[in-house]
């Protein structure tokens, strides 16, 4: 039994054979106590379980009548995109691993004869499960910053490793006499900087990316879209944005 595992975790469990999904749920809640499993032996029954509770995993048989584990799988795709789904099967093949892959499966787990599955299909479950708590916490984290910059009296703007505009706030698009984001996005940052000052902020914006640190503010001539010339201290630092590495530049004037 898992002891390290502290959020309970709700599985849901889909077998048109009664008897071995009562063994699932049997050997699932006794592999690790986090675990609390329903079981439906149908999809349109899983379907309405799925609407009426949070479930934190699915665990599907695929060979079942009217609708299969990959016709639920579709189903579930399009109103719970990131709902960890695991196909746990006994009719294997390489075209339904493909399908399923295709249709967005997050784990592929064919069904054997030992007990031994029973601890590899928890482990599955508590990965999948962890994965997908772990990139809805940092969603939630970028989504609480990007609160924070969209209303930020100062312009901020994000750039990538190519040194392209990935992202700028309201203040930001004022400041450049852009009307919208549009026009900024994909320009690369010396394409707002005064061509003398342009290989200066290239070297300070590698050496940000390179060694992961915040560069001393410093004064440059930055060029609107309207081709004005306007002073402005910028200070760089690193960041992320949507799980990449990105230089954040803030102006003052």
């Amino acid at each position: 039994m898992n002891h390290f595992w502290i959020e309970d975790i709700k599985v849901l469990h889909v077998d048109d054979d009664p008897g071995f999904a009562e063994i699932v749920s049997e050997f699932l809640e006794r592999e690790d106590a986090a675990f609390s499993v329903e079981t439906a032996t149908s999809v349109d029954d899983a379907l309405v379980m799925l609407q009426d509770g949070r479930i934190d995993c699915i665990v599907s048989d695929y060979d079942m009548p009217r609708k299969d584990g990959l016709d639920f799988l579709e189903l579930v795709r399009d109103d719970f995109p990131d709902l960890p789904f695991l196909l746990f099967t006994g009719k294997g093949s390489e075209e339904i691993a493909s399908r399923a892959i295709s249709a967005g499966v997050t784990d592929y787990l064919q069904k054997g004869a030992g007990t031994e599955q029973y601890t590899v299909l928890a482990n599955r479950i508590r990965n999948a499960v962890r994965s997908a708590r772990a990139e809805t916490a940092v969603q939630r984290t970028e989504d609480r910053y990007h609160n924070l910059v969209d209303t930020a009296p100062i312009p901020i703007l994000l750039f990538d490793r190519d040194w392209k505009a990935l992202y700028a706030n309201e203040a930001a698009i004022a400041f450049l006499d852009a009307g919208s984001f549009a026009e900024i996005a994909g320009k690369k940052a010396s394409d707002f900087l005064h061509p003398d000052e342009r290989d200066t902020a290239r070297e300070r914006f590698q050496r940000l990316m390179r060694e992961d640190v915040s560069v001393p503010e410093r004064e440059y001539r930055v060029v609107t879209v309207e081709g004005e010339v306007k002073p402005a201290t910028i200070a760089t630092a690193p960041g992320y944005y949507r799980g990449e590495k990105v230089a954040q530049a803030m102006l003052y004037r």
